[in-house]
């Protein structure tokens, strides 16, 4: 190339460099240093191809793993879309998918380039079937990093990850309808949209690396054991609920918290667990006393999911008296059917151990052999059962009850140490073995080994 001709090109390239937004700085926060090479980058706007389109694709590496991305850029005409913008997406799915590494998506923008007329559409109708196209094969990780509103925002919210930003000046504008012509406002990760709420681009970039590196690139691809160097440690587990259990069964710093703000009484978290990613749920029994609430019911079955299409294990550490007695909404009764589907058709690998109470839905819905757990372990104070032994000594000990030496507490006393025993579950092979606390996690990092070349059925689409 001559050298008049190189002037030219750093002529071209200069003038829209070093335009600041959300999405340019999340792109440098995700993807190792100078690795980031951006694709398409002097694609023109469909109706002023002397402006540069408004979304940056391109690839790199994220921990040394091969990742795409796309980033919404406000610095150039706030991000509205074209057909352009939409057609780079398409192109940066499809190379993504022919070589099976994960797509992360910046949102921000102010919507479509409404000057190109009902063409404007195109962009996110390309993006809706493209993100669609890659669901159950390829992980899709959305960053919301400002606005994102109307039909954009919900394709975004169907990504397998959601991360939001909350911060001091602003954050996240995720919605439906503008908000100045609607009486209610969506707080995404209460609401339950994005499965991370963070408090800087910086802690939102680096939940996004760390997700990437605790899950398959692809559906197909196998699992991995990381050397965390703490395969043998055996944690005393008695007495913790809730994230405390999952971090102690975790390696550690391995352990990211997801749906915090949202599931009630379920603890869920992306883990690192003998060196493998896995998906690791506890209950939590100082919210709704550890009820499955609706909230928890839809938050683990979303996770259910996306670890059945991509073969990720499921640690499940049950301590739930079940359903909350006092819903009884339509919209309760569905989260627990999508749930039973959910987990009954799941054949990844699944390890479950009662630590708690296992009642009812509580005991069939967290990780009973009946629906599919591949190991199943309790610790000795484990009690499991069709109903809760207060509710059990109601229906079938009630005349026993003379209100003098036998009373309804010895009663339902003796219906946990007796009917409820892990005792009499491991007896017809619903428990695979009962141990102590600080054997538990041994166990279970054992068991996950076990089934790291699990094939059968594995891997169904989203």
């Amino acid at each position: 190339m001559s050298n008049s001709m190189i002037e030219e090109t750093k002529n071209f390239i200069l003038p829209e460099e070093g335009g600041d937004s959300a999405g340019r700085r999340l792109l440098e926060d995700l993807f190792d240093s100078r690795t980031f090479a951006e694709t398409g980058r002097f694609v023109g706007r469909t109706s002023s191809p002397g402006d540069r389109s408004g979304v940056i694709t391109g690839y790199g590496s994220v921990g040394g793993r091969l990742v795409f991305a796309f980033a919404e850029d406000r610095s150039r005409m706030k991000a509205a879309s074209d057909e352009a913008a939409g057609r780079k997406i398409c192109d940066l799915f499809e190379t993504a998918l022919e070589n099976g590494a994960p797509v992360v998506g910046i949102f921000d923008s102010d919507g479509v380039a409404l000057r190109d007329g009902i063409s404007s559409l195109t962009s996110i109708g390309k993006l809706a079937s493209a993100s669609a196209a890659a669901a159950g094969r390829i992980p899709r990780i959305a960053l919301i990093g400002g606005v994102c509103g109307g039909i954009e925002a919900a394709v975004a919210s169907s990504f397998d990850f959601v991360i939001t930003l909350k911060t001091d000046k602003g954050g996240s504008d995720l919605f439906a309808v503008p908000p100045f012509s609607s009486e209610t406002s969506i707080d995404p990760s209460a609401d339950g949209i994005s499965c991370i709420g963070a408090k800087s681009e910086e802690e939102a970039a680096i939940a996004a690396r760390k997700i990437i590196s605790l899950i398959p690139g692809r559906r197909s691809e196998a699992l991995t054991v990381s050397d965390s160097g703490e395969q043998d440690r055996s944690p005393d587990l008695s007495g913790l609920t809730g994230y405390a259990l999952c971090e102690a069964v975790s390696d550690p710093g391995g352990c990211l918290p997801l749906f915090a703000d949202y599931s009630k009484g379920l603890a869920i978290a992306l883990a690192q667990v003998g060196g493998v990613g896995c998906f690791v749920a506890a209950g939590d029994r100082e919210v709704s006393g550890g009820a499955l609430t609706r909230s928890a019911a839809d938050a683990l079955c979303r996770c259910v999911r996306f670890a059945d299409a991509f073969g990720i294990p499921l640690v499940m550490l049950t301590d739930c008296p079940g359903t909350v007695p006092t819903d009884g909404s339509p919209a309760y009764l569905r989260a627990l059917s999508d749930l039973a589907a959910a987990v009954s058709s799941a054949s990844c690998p699944r390890i479950t151990a009662y630590v708690g109470r296992a009642y009812g839905a509580g005991y069939l819905l967290l990780g009973s052999k009946a629906t599919g757990a591949d190991a199943v372990f309790a610790l000795t104070d484990a009690a499991v059962g069709a109903l809760s032994p207060e509710t059990s000594v109601a229906f079938l000990w009630n005349e026993k009850i003379d209100g003098e030496e036998t009373t309804r507490e010895k009663l339902e006393a003796e219906w946990r140490k007796t009917e409820a025993s892990p005792a009499e579950a491991a007896a017809i092979g619903e428990i695979d073995d009962i141990v102590a606390p600080d054997e538990l996690r041994p166990r279970i990092v054992s068991a996950v080994y076990m089934l790291l070349g699990k094939r059968r059925g594995r891997g169904r689409r989203l």
